[in-house]
């Protein structure tokens, strides 16, 4: 069974030279071509996808990182059919995986923000003063 996994990860960066190697643990055994997993990727967890095994790397052993978690999982034609976008179209091959990812997961790995609205004081008196307001700002408030 292939110990490394070339992963891209899924990044806004243009000038990214992937796949990276990384080790693959026990745990993740069965992952293949279109795993996606969570990775630590300069200084911060990324999403990546598998787009090759490998049994070996050029990388030392010692330097090699691990997947911390799988995250799902594409077909291995829909990671091939990335690929030939990337290359046809002169892309990042992150960017053309973004396009195959089911929706949302390619935000997965970042802090989810959660936005939370509130009348204020201050609203409330507009509303109850009958400040120029139209219909749907009274509404809203």
């Amino acid at each position: 069974m292939p110990t490394i996994a070339q992963i891209e990860p899924i990044t806004t960066a243009r000038a990214l030279r992937g796949p990276f190697d990384y080790r693959l643990p026990k745990r993740l055994d069965g992952t293949g071509v279109g795993t996606v997993l969570t990775v630590p990727f300069g200084g911060r967890t990324a999403l990546g996808v598998v787009t090759r095994l490998a049994d070996e790397s050029a990388v030392p052993d010692e330097r090699l990182a691990e997947p911390l978690e799988r995250a799902g999982a594409i077909p291995r034609e829909l990671v091939e059919l990335a690929l030939w976008i990337a290359d046809e179209y002169v892309s990042t091959p992150a960017r053309a995986l973004t396009l195959v990812l089911p929706p949302g997961v390619a935000r997965r790995a970042g802090p989810r923000m959660v936005l939370e609205a509130a009348l204020t004081d201050h609203g409330r008196d507009a509303v109850a003063a009958g400040t120029r307001l139209t219909e749907r700002q009274r509404r809203v408030l």
